[in-house]
This record gives structure tokens, C-alpha cells and sequence, in this order.
């Protein structure tokens, strides 16, 4: 029997994971709890701590750039691959992929890929060689982008292109290299067009094989632009929302550049860097920043969710951000990697929700989601997702509710009822003479009300109503039952 309980809840479990939520009764966006994390500390990979991108293969193994190396993990064992750089110095800054799967990556004056050895395990193979001589002079890869028949690297000397020869998809030209005016800070490529951030100068875009400015962008220059991504536009034109180290969003329409306001400016325009961000694929964004952990906003930015250490997170700075094809977030982080189940259909609420305490029940009741617990009784905070205590209910277990009309019934020391978000009490208890556990009220008698407390079955008659409103008179204590003294549940 066991047995077939412990299926029956996995099978609701993978139904409830499998099949696409109703509308209705669909986890609402405004009740939405805290997703669950999984931290990767350094001393789980045994490598150092900083991990600068992510990026996850066909097959669905993720790759981490990070000191001397890329990490592989298949979600069971941790793998080193080398690299082939000056070693104690090397670091991998940017990873990226074709559509055939074949791996880039931009470290510490290195470009290359990813191949396969005679084991079938990935190894890293240099691109350097094919670098003009006089271009090798280069530091940090920051940013590696792929098209279908190129791949991008940018470093803050040079610009690299690796095109693809049109005779064999192996073999590749001498790489084309862009100087900048100032300094190349980060690069970025949507919706087919390449994008390069210049210090001091603003928004370069490559057209035929030429950087030129976007005009309008100047004003970008006099900061660090590490956020481009594609925004709706109103009649579905071409919109871009930009991202700024200090001083927040703004969005692009191809002519101009106007500010965004967010409810996510106290974190975005608070000091702390907004380094990366990126789109899901239920169209939210992910602004990470360094200091300050990450927050999700929606199109109309709205603060969707906050992710920090008060919920979980390691480490509040975050340097990459990368959803796979699960749709789960992975962030590489100063000290360490963590994964947040984004898309899971599955959210908690736990200590960073309010409650600290063991819950005993729950109920919703006038749109409002009621929580009884070892230390009284909990609403649901929408605007501030928290959970708060209702006030005038005393800090006791609160077993059960029990919805009477338009009031909330609550039993505990004493017997109270929640009406429009205020408490009264029906009746106190003194010394403990009236501390309940269950209330019941039989449907066939819909004026009396029977409450389980330690001390027997207490009884409570409805006073008629003197209100022409249609609404339910008042409760009454009658007494205890006789000839009961048990405790009743």
C-alpha cells in the first residue's frame, strides 16, 4: 500500500510538471514563491572560485569559464578541461556555440573552440596561430558571439572575425581584425547585427565591415554599457533595451534613446553594476548586477522576483547569467555557481517569505491566502510577496480556519474572525479556558458552531441578524458540552 501511495504522489507530481497549467487555477505571477537553488561552491569542483560564463553543449552538459580552465559538468561529476594558454594566467571570459555545436570560447590572450579527443572527451584547441602576429598583443576576450558563418571576439584592443571558407566547414580564413578608437568594452549581436560598446565614444554598429556610429549613442560613452537586449515594440518594429552600469535602462527604438523606469531601480540604480543581463524564453528579464544579487522584471518593468542572498543565493556577484534548453538559470558567480529552477512549475516559501515557524494549514479565503501556523496566524503580502501576521490573533497554533460568509474564522486562545482585513474576537480565552483546535459547523445547522479544544467540545450559537444587508448575525459562546473532557482535534 505504501507502495502505491509514494507512485500516486509522483505520477500527480510529473502530471502536474507535464501538463500546461489552467489559466485559472494556474500559480499566479503575484503569489509567486521562491524558486529552489542549488549552489556549487568552489570546493565542489575543486577549482577557483570566479566564473565568468556559461554555456551548455548538445547534449545538454554545461561548460563554465573560469581560472586556468572550462568545467564540465553532466549534472553528476565535474571535469577540468586545460587550456593551452600561459598557465597560472589564463581564464576563460566568454563562451559561445554554432548551431553544429561546436564550442567558442574567449580567454586571457586566447581565442579557440572546443574538439573532441581520441577518448570522445572535449579538449580545448587554440585559434591563436591564425591571429596576424602584430594583433596578438591582446588581454581579456570579453565577449564571443557566433553567426552562421562567422564567429565574433572582442577584446578591448581588437575585434577578431573567424569566418568560415566556403570549400569545407573546417577550414577557416586568416581573422579579420578591427582596431578601436578608444577601447572595445562589449560587443553584442541581435537580430543579425553586430554591436560594439566604445569608451568615451558610445554604440558602434558593423556595416559592411565597418564600425559605425549609432547616431544618438554618444552619450553612452561616458559609461560602461554591458546590456543589450531585444524589447517589444508597440506595431512589432525593432526594439532594444540597454543596460547601464550605474545609471539603469533605456530603450532603443533604431532612432532614439529614451529612459526606462523599472520598480527594480532601487536595485539597478543603487551603486551596485548592472553586468549582465538576458531574456527568458517566457519573455522576462534577468538583470544581474555585483553587489546586489539579480532581479526579473517583465516588458512593462514591473519587478517580477528578487534574487538574493535573503532567498538563497551564495553570492550576490554575479558575472554571467545563461538559461538552458530546461529553461533553468545558471549564474557564474565571484564565489562559486548556482542554478535556480526558473521554469520549474514548483515554488517555496520559506524563511525569506516570512514564515518561520512550522505551518499547519492553509486556506484561501476572500482572495487572500491565509496561513495557520505554530505562532499564529499568516497573510499573503502580494505587493511585498511576504508573508505577514494578522494582527489581533494571538501568537498561538492556529490548527484550522473556517470560512463563515464574508469573516474568516479563527480558532486558537480563544475563537476570532477576519473580516475585511481587520480582527475582532468572538470570544477570549482566560488562562487558557478556551484554547481550540477544530471548528465544525454542520451544514444542516448553519447557526451552530461546535469547537475541538483541550478542554472538551465548545458550543456557539448564531445571534440573528439585525442588518437588512443579508449578512450573518454574530457568534455566541454557549458553554462546553457536557459530560465531554477530552481533548478534541
Amino acid at each position: 500500500m505504501f507502495n502505491k501511495i509514494i507512485w500516486l504522489i509522483l505520477i500527480s507530481i510529473n502530471l502536474a510538471i507535464v501538463c500546461p497549467p489552467n489559466p485559472v487555477s494556474g500559480q499566479s505571477r503575484t503569489e509567486q514563491g521562491l524558486p529552489f537553488i542549488t549552489n556549487y561552491s568552489p570546493k565542489i569542483y575543486n577549482a577557483l572560485p570566479q566564473t565568468w560564463c556559461v554555456q551548455e553543449d548538445e547534449r545538454g552538459i554545461m561548460y563554465f569559464g573560469i581560472q586556468n580552465y572550462i568545467l564540465e559538468y553532466d549534472g553528476v561529476k565535474w571535469r577540468k578541461i586545460a587550456l593551452q594558454g600561459i598557465s597560472g594566467q589564463n581564464v576563460v571570459r566568454s563562451l559561445n556555440k554554432k548551431k553544429d555545436g561546436v564550442m567558442y570560447y574567449g580567454g586571457f590572450s586566447d581565442v579557440g573552440f572546443l574538439d573532441y579527443d581520441s577518448l570522445g572527451q572535449k579538449r580545448t584547441i587554440s585559434l591563436l596561430n591564425l591571429i596576424p602576429k602584430e594583433n596578438r598583443d591582446f588581454l581579456d576576450v570579453w565577449s564571443t558571439y557566433v553567426t552562421s558563418s562567422a564567429v565574433y571576439y572582442q577584446s578591448r584592443e581588437y575585434i577578431f572575425r573567424l569566418d568560415d571558407k566556403k570549400s569545407g566547414a573546417k577550414a577557416y580564413d586568416m581573422m579579420k581584425v578591427w582596431k578601436p578608437k578608444t577601447k572595445f568594452m562589449y560587443a553584442f549581436y541581435l537580430d543579425g547585427d553586430y554591436y560594439v560598446h566604445q569608451q568615451g565614444l558610445g554604440l558602434y554598429k558593423m556595416e559592411n565591415d565597418s564600425l559605425v556610429l549609432v547616431p544618438g549613442s554618444e552619450f553612452l560613452g561616458k559609461e560602461r554599457m554591458q546590456v543589450m537586449l531585444p524589447y517589444p515594440g508597440k506595431q512589432g518594429e525593432k526594439q532594444y533595451l540597454i543596460g547601464m552600469f550605474y545609471s539603469g535602462l533605456y530603450l532603443y527604438d533604431g532612432k532614439s534613446f529614451r529612459a526606462f523606469s523599472t520598480k527594480a531601480d532601487e536595485v539597478l540604480k543603487s551603486g551596485a553594476v548592472l553586468y549582465k543581463g538576458l531574456q527568458m524564453q517566457n519573455g522576462l528579464y534577468v538583470l544581474s548586477t555585483t553587489g546586489r544579487g539579480l532581479v526579473i522584471i517583465d516588458a512593462a518593468g514591473n519587478q517580477i522576483q528578487k534574487i538574493n542572498r535573503d532567498v538563497g543565493l551564495q553570492d550576490e556577484s554575479i558575472y554571467s547569467t545563461y538559461v538552458d534548453k530546461k529553461g533553468t538559470l545558471w549564474l557564474g558567480l565571484d564565489n562559486g555557481i548556482s542554478r535556480v529552477e526558473t521554469a520549474s512549475s514548483l515554488t517555496k516559501f520559506a524563511l525569506q517569505s516570512g514564515i518561520n515557524t512550522g505551518v499547519l494549514n492553509i486556506l484561501r479565503f476572500d482572495s487572500n491566502l491565509y496561513v495557520g501556523t505554530s505562532n499564529g496566524l499568516l497573510v499573503y503580502n502580494k505587493k511585498h510577496a511576504l508573508f505577514e501576521p494578522v494582527p489581533d490573533i494571538p501568537l498561538n497554533q492556529v490548527f484550522t480556519m473556517l470560512s463563515d460568509n464574508k469573516q474568516l474564522l479563527v480558532p486558537g486562545d480563544g475563537l476570532f474572525a477576519v473580516k475585511n482585513g481587520e480582527t475582532k474576537t468572538i470570544k477570549s480565552s482566560v488562562s487558557a479556558d478556551l484554547t481550540l483546535s477544530a471548528l465544525y459547523m454542520p451544514p444542516k445547522y448553519p447557526n451552530t458552531l461546535f469547537g475541538g479544544g483541550t478542554f472538551g467540545v465548545a458550543l456557539f450559537n448564531r445571534i440573528p441578524a439585525t442588518s437588512s444587508a443579508g449578512e450573518a448575525g454574530p457568534w455566541k459562546f454557549i458553554g462546553y458540552l457536557p459530560g465531554i473532557s477530552d481533548q478534541i482535534w
